[in-house]
């Protein structure tokens, strides 16, 4: 009897929050994760008056890497694509095909390998020594690591050694460039209680539609608290972050803004929220201004590169 009682008044607390609306659903939201060695940033920066009248920031990957094992070129292809598509991802720091004695270079030596099958059993160990230097002086000396093992009953499921070593270097190209440039992750992102009116809300957002939640947030003529104006900020944010436009970020700030004003100050989601947000979006419009600048370096090497193909026209 008294179990049922129970059962009962959870069912009425369910019933209850169905009929009023709905919180504590979360959604995942890209976002950027600030460089590590930031003070080493500096470093990078290059200033060339027939290029740029601002500082860019690029470096040449050699492409010999050093190899003390000699294994295959594999390894070497894919760390190098791995490091080129990890700087890319932002174009904060950009790549320069050319080498230069007074640029930044970026050489890489594979310290060791190994890759261990025991019929049942596999493994794989991984170590890159990164070193990052302009002329002789090497300013940035990083070692990175990783290992794996897997095991199945069933061995046709196990992964090739050449899936295991693209995991583990593509662990430690991230590790490295994480380092000393905004690299993309992912953030949770959880929404306060919405009323009834907005539930439909969720399921747009869930599905990724944010412009379409936006829609039906702001067509919303109900009590817009401090609830309201934070779930708002999340899909702006949202939407913003997946396009990465500055205009959008902007709106999510205001709301962020506004539901602080309205007592959000003393509620701890949305003042984690808010600190999560500023970091994305001062590291987001860093970034994009960084990329403007080294822009004008990407067109001087590919005024370069048609020129010296022009001459064998």
């Amino acid at each position: 009897m008294k179990n049922f009682a129970i059962y009962l008044v959870l069912l009425c607390i369910g019933m209850f929050f169905s009929a009023c609306g709905i919180g504590g659903v979360k959604i995942v939201i890209p976002t950027y994760t600030a460089p590590k060695e930031a003070a080493k940033i500096s470093k990078i920066q290059t200033k060339d008056e027939f290029i740029s009248d601002d500082a860019y920031l690029a470096l040449w990957i050699n492409p010999d890497v050093k190899n003390t094992q000699k294994t295959n070129k594999k390894l070497r292809s894919l760390l190098i694509n791995n490091i080129k598509a990890k700087f890319t991802q932002t174009n904060f720091i950009t790549l320069d095909p050319f080498g230069s004695d007074d640029g930044v270079s970026l050489n890489m030596e594979i310290g060791s390998y190994s890759y261990t099958d025991n019929g049942n059993k596999i493994s794989l160990s991984l170590e890159v020594i990164f070193i990052l230097s302009r002329g002789v002086d090497e300013f940035l000396v990083k070692t990175y690591s990783d290992r794996i093992n897997r095991q199945s009953k069933d061995k046709t499921k196990l992964p090739t050694e050449y899936e295991l070593a693209s995991d583990a270097v593509a662990k430690v190209a991230r590790y490295f460039v994480s380092d000393i440039s905004p690299l993309k992750t992912n953030q949770l992102r959880e929404f306060k209680y919405m009323p009834k009116d907005l539930k439909a809300v969720i399921p747009y957002a869930k599905n990724k539609n944010y412009k379409g939640a936006i829609k039906l947030m702001n067509r919303y003529d109900g009590k817009k608290d401090k609830n309201f104006h934070y779930n708002l900020a999340i899909l702006y944010e949202a939407q913003a972050s997946t396009t990465e436009n500055m205009k959008l970020l902007k709106r999510a700030q205001s709301n962020y803004e506004i539901s602080m004003s309205l007592g959000g100050f003393d509620d701890k989601l949305i003042i984690n929220a808010k600190s999560q947000f500023d970091k994305f979006y001062d590291l987001l419009d860093r970034t994009k201004q960084q990329d403007k600048i080294n822009q004008a370096l990407r067109d001087n090497r590919n005024s370069m590169i048609g020129s010296s193909e022009d001459e064998y026209k």
